[in-house]
């Protein structure tokens, strides 16, 4: 790293910066402020951005495995093809953000802010979703295998051909969500509602529905649902 760009990362005053390929590795950055910078290729595995601004920044085919994302401002980022694998990002916010292909297995996105958010194709499996807001995101062809989605937001967001098997629903809010053509074998509803949900030509093998509200769903056989219409 040069003398000048360990000055400015430690001014943590970045924004508009072109950082594009530089090898970050565990850089102090909390609070930082990146809004609009380039970062894409960054080497940034291990890097603490607790609570940075990084507000339509250029994050693609960055790495950020293991990174520590608290509070982190990523709304309209782009993550296209980032590794994120381990990161712990409770509480960022990432509505409007790019994210398609992007790796996140094993990462915490508690309590976070995916409102309207493409993660098409992102690798989830075994990703900690408990609370998020996935509002109108999309997820088409998403691995969401294993993943916690306990008491999750999921209304009106697209599904199609997610892999979704072995998830935890349980109390999720599916209303409207777009399931058409994805895995749902042994994932847990309990408690969901998943009204007006599209299930059709879903694999919905050994999941459990117990106490899930599915009042006009449209189910793999064709058929409305009336579970949970009052």
């Amino acid at each position: 790293m040069s003398v000048e760009l360990d000055l400015l990362i430690k001014s943590k005053q970045l924004r508009d910066r072109n950082l594009s390929g530089e090898r970050l590795f565990g850089a102090e950055l909390n609070q930082a402020d990146l809004q609009g910078a380039n970062l894409s290729n960054c080497r940034l595995s291990g890097a603490e951005l607790n609570q940075a601004n990084m507000i339509n920044a250029n994050l693609t085919n960055a790495h950020l495995s293991r990174a520590q994302m608290t509070e982190a401002q990523l709304t309209g980022a782009d993550l296209t093809g980032a590794k994120m694998s381990e990161a712990n990002l409770t509480k960022a916010n990432l509505s409007q953000a790019i994210a398609a292909h992007t790796k996140m297995s094993e990462a915490n996105l508690s309590h976070a802010n995916l409102e309207g958010c493409d993660l098409a194709m992102a690798d989830l499996s075994n990703a900690n979703l408990a609370g998020s807001n996935l509002t109108t995101a999309n997820l088409t062809e998403a691995i969401l295998t294993n993943a916690n989605l306990r008491g999750a937001v999921l209304t009106s967001c697209q599904l199609s051909g997610v892999k979704f098997n072995q998830a935890d629903c349980t109390d999720a809010d599916l209303r409207g969500a777009q399931f058409s053509g994805a895995d749902l074998s042994g994932t847990n509803f309990q408690g969901a509602n998943l009204s007006y949900a599209d299930l059709s030509q879903v694999n919905i093998y050994s999941a459990n529905f117990n106490g899930a509200n599915l009042c006009e769903a449209l189910m793999p056989d064709g058929s409305r649902s009336k579970q949970g219409c009052v």
